[in-house]
């Protein structure tokens, strides 16, 4: 029993369809964007505009946590240099949460301006040379330099191998760390952003409360996640007098088209079709001064978006009459450091913030990274055994605003509200038509059946490939295998959902061959993505091995759909509900049952909690709930299940509770044995 050759057997050309659609979709919010956009043309519209944007962002984060009313600063040491001293700290952003800093002290009383220096993807960190060296320029100019390693970087490494005791995450600058975080944080509705976000805005407290520090010429740079981390302080904290976000602005469809990655902390979820853009986080301090840092070559934020961007951003300024406070500094070069990009950022802090013009210093001298070091051994995990992890903070926001995760519904009170016979599995269906998107309108299904003049004959069974769409302009293609017994009396058709779809046929023939005979039809299906409709692997970064791991094909789009206020699974369930029309329809059959194993099987109790028509649901090696992914220490990733707020009302006990109560069989094998 075989699957389907290339180009669903020469019909239609599916290598690029989930790629394309995501860019389609996309497009018609991008023009709705443009539009809103160039109707601003008074203070007090943008004014409103950006206040609903800061607060859109709010909610897609999570929201900030409160800082601490007393947080504990130590400073662990101190080094003497050439007209300035590095200060090593810990400061404490959360109970027992700690957060490892350098500041680069000028020689002098002062008060001098300050810096909060945001560290990109760099493993070092705030130890990093290039980094070490925009800090001793900065306080060669005359300022207080504070750099911090962020959550997973430099000292504050998060996830250790419990055997070897080494870095579970390494040579990836924190990426992969971030995104291992991020994913958790998006099943409780939440982003790593606000852990970020809320370190550097307490690193940003002890700044500005420094006695040598003036608080009101308060700047902050950074560049690529640290560019990324000076905007989203710009959008939330009225403290900063100037910024410098470099490498890390451009348009959102230009970088759309490139087909790269964004990290965990970048995704802001449903940002496309709410209109939230690069220029929103470049005017979120406007009028107050800005300098966009980018290169010419970057080879992650495309220098066409920044420059539209940039245009955007003059348009806003100069209903302040303040085009002037609009800066663009670009190094002919690839994506760099702020080093990099220094004669022009550090002349527009020196001119905004500074005591004097900016003089550049020749090649300063830096350290070990191991010099550096605030705690003894490098790590603030090793420094106390009462450290908290990420993991912990994300565990506990889960506690905060998901009371039912992981819960299964009480019993029926009485009232009808939980039960066999009340509303909760009618609830929990309305919810899921909504908050999935699952009830919109589709388009004729108009199935093809390829060569169905000449059924292929399988040990008695009757075996058909077909494909049809589910959605038009832009278009899904679907793909199936139909197997049939001629001799069953079984009345419930079955949509089976494999993980890898229709690939796995040549070897599951035995198996197919099975349930067509317990079920008398199957349709062996592929949602988008899956299967025969499989996208191309998207070869951005090169180095990226694995098509469904951190970074790979599956992670692109899945953080594609979250940008566009969607998932992967929330596209694959509304594919799966429309093969129920499908089969239905062929078969004449009234009721339908499924079969999932593996993600499969994610899909299959999602598409049967929203069945009215459902019979039974079996499920084989389904995976953790999306409360365990989100709250357990060591859990798989699993682009595929990529997906936002799942872990209150709409998770797997949920769902097999509201199945139970409609009278729904729902069995589960696990290791080839039936629970």
């Amino acid at each position: 029993m075989d699957g389907f050759n290339d180009a669903v057997d020469g019909y239609v050309d599916v290598d690029d369809q989930l790629s394309r659609y995501v860019l389609s979709r996309a497009d018609d919010h991008f023009a709705n964007e443009r539009a809103v956009k160039r109707a601003i043309d008074s203070r007090r519209e943008f004014e409103e505009r950006r206040e609903c944007v800061r607060e859109l962002f709010l909610s897609s984060v999570g929201g900030l946590p409160d800082r601490m009313a007393d947080p504990s600063v130590e400073t662990t040491g101190r080094l003497e240099r050439d007209g300035y001293s590095i200060e090593l700290l810990v400061l404490e952003s959360r109970p027992n949460f700690h957060v490892t800093a350098n500041c680069y002290v000028p020689d002098g009383d002062g008060p001098f301006p300050g810096v909060l220096f945001c560290c990109g993807h760099v493993d070092s960190a705030k130890g990093d040379p290039h980094n070490q060296k925009a800090c001793i320029e900065l306080a060669s100019n005359g300022f207080v330099v504070l750099v911090v390693d962020p959550v997973g970087q430099g000292e504050r490494t998060q996830y250790v191998d419990s055997e070897t005791g080494e870095p579970r995450f390494t040579g990836s600058g924190g990426v992969f760390a971030h995104c291992y975080a991020g994913q958790k944080c998006f099943y409780a509705g939440a982003n790593l952003a606000r852990y970020v976000i809320h370190d550097d805005r307490c690193a940003l407290d002890y700044l500005a409360e420094r006695s040598d520090v003036d608080p009101d010429r308060i700047g902050v740079t950074g560049t690529s996640g640290g560019g990324i981390q000076t905007l989203y302080l710009s959008l939330v904290d009225d403290r900063i007098d100037a910024a410098a976000p470099c490498c890390s602005v451009t348009e959102r469809r230009e970088w759309l088209k490139t087909g790269k990655r964004i990290d965990a902390e970048q995704v802001i979820y449903g940002a496309i079709p709410r209109g939230i853009n690069y220029d929103d986080l470049v005017t979120a301090m406007a009028p107050d001064p800005i300098c966009v840092g980018a290169a010419a070559s970057d080879e992650y934020f495309p220098i066409e978006g920044v420059h539209e961007t940039l245009e955007r951003a003059r348009r806003i300024y100069d209903l302040y009459d303040a085009d002037e406070n609009v800066r663009l500094t670009v190094a002919d070069t690839t994506h760099c450091s702020v080093y990099e990009l220094r004669e022009g950022v550090f002349e527009f802090l020196c001119d905004h913030l500074g005591d004097g013009e900016y003089v550049p210093r020749d090649d300063p001298s830096t350290l070990d990274e191991s010099e550096l070091h605030s705690t003894p051994e490098g790590s603030v995990l090793a420094a106390s055994a009462d450290e908290r992890t990420i993991d912990d903070l994300i565990r506990e926001y889960v506690a905060e605003t998901c009371q039912n995760g992981g819960t299964v519904p009480a019993a029926d009170d009485g009232n009808g509200r939980v039960g066999g016979d009340g509303e909760y599995a009618a609830d929990l269906r309305r919810t899921l038509l909504e908050t999935f998107d699952l009830d919109r309108e589709g388009c004729e299904l108009n199935p093809r059946f390829v060569d169905r003049a000449e059924k292929t004959d399988v040990d008695g069974l009757d075996v058909e490939h077909v494909w049809f769409k589910t959605e038009r302009d832009p278009d899904i293609v679907v793909t199936g295998v139909l197997v049939s017994d001629p001799q069953s009396a079984a009345e419930s058709p079955a949509v089976v959902l494999y993980e890898d779809g229709t690939e796995e046929l040549p070897e599951r023939t035995a198996d197919v061959a099975s349930l067509a005979r317990e079920y008398g039809t199957v349709l062996v299906f592929d949602p988008r993505g899956v299967g025969a409709v499989r996208n191309r692997v998207i070869p951005i970064p090169a180095w990226v091995d694995e098509y469904d791991d951190i970074y790979g094909t599956e992670f692109k789009l899945a953080y594609d759909a979250l940008q566009m206020e969607s998932s992967l699974l929330e596209m694959r369930v509304y594919d799966v509900r429309r093969a129920v029309e499908f089969l239905r329809s062929e078969t004449d059959a009234d009721r339908v049952s499924f079969v999932g194993e593996g993600i499969g099987a994610y899909h299959a109790l999602y598409a049967g909690t929203i069945t009215e028509t459902v019979e039974r649901i079996d499920l084989q090696d389904v995976g953790p709930s999306f409360f365990e992914l989100a709250t357990e220490r060591d859990v798989p990733f699993r682009p595929q299940l990529t997906a936002f707020d799942v872990v209150g009302e709409c998770d797997l006990p949920h769902l097999t509770a509201a199945l139970e109560r409609r009278g729904v069989r729902v069995s589960k094998t696990s290791g080839g044995g039936r629970e």
